[in-house]
């Protein structure tokens, strides 16, 4: 199976960096053997053994180029989610949410979670080992926070005050409605790759989204 655009995109990036910090040849293969093995197995799962047999040198190089294991995630995850990830991530919900301008809430909304669904299962691995990481290195989460998800409320916010001021949201608070927004597009993610895949694929994607979206925009008592 081909690599896919993350996974290509993401050793691109490796390839950049080498001119932009005089990076070694050996460097920029430890790291690039490093986003594989996390990838695929997660920072724990992986030795620097292995690190070292996949980038064809001795385990004795990593260590004269990072100090621990830690430091090697770090080199490889936090540039990458400055100056790749966020911009991957976002580039769509820019995209949505200037060409559903003109349309009604829930197509928005319908088109912003297909879009992400298909994103999180064209990119599962790698996106599940940037979570990951995450949870456990205060370093990376904040690299998160202050990349992608303050981007995503930012948009978030100029979409919901645009529809406040049409009628077509309740005067809530911004911030509230932003967090059900995103409250319901994560429970649709994580339904369909964590917690109950099987119950979830009972319905198509496009039914749990139209599901989603309804009890987001309309609530469960009845009508």
């Amino acid at each position: 199976m081909s690599r896919s655009l993350f996974e290509e995109s993401l050793m691109q990036f490796v390839e950049e960096l080498k001119d932009e910090s005089e990076m070694t040849e050996k460097q920029r293969r430890i790291l690039q053997a490093s986003l594989k093995l996390f990838a695929a197995k997660g920072f724990h799962a992986s030795s620097t053994a292995e690190i070292a047999k996949e980038a064809g040198v001795a385990e004795g190089t990593i260590f004269r180029h990072y100090k621990s294991k830690k430091d090697l995630l770090l080199a490889v995850v936090a540039p990458v989610l400055v100056k790749f990830a966020a911009p991957f991530i976002l580039k769509d919900v820019r995209v949505i949410f200037q060409e559903q301008a003109k349309k009604p809430l829930a197509e928005v909304l319908t088109e912003l979670y297909r879009n992400r669904l298909e994103l999180i299962g064209a990119n599962e691995k790698h996106v599940r080992i940037l979570l990951q990481e995450a949870f456990f290195h205060e370093e990376i989460r904040e690299a998160m926070l202050s990349t992608v998800f303050q981007e995503v409320k930012r948009l978030a916010a100029k979409l919901i005050e645009e529809r406040k001021e049409a009628g077509e949201l309740r005067p809530l608070p911004t911030e509230a409605v932003f967090r059900m927004v995103l409250s319901s597009l994560v429970g649709l993610i994580l339904f369909k790759h964590v917690t109950e895949p099987e119950e979830y694929a009972k319905r198509s994607d496009e039914e749990q989204i139209a599901l989603t979206v309804d009890m987001l925009l309309y609530g469960i008592a009845n009508r």
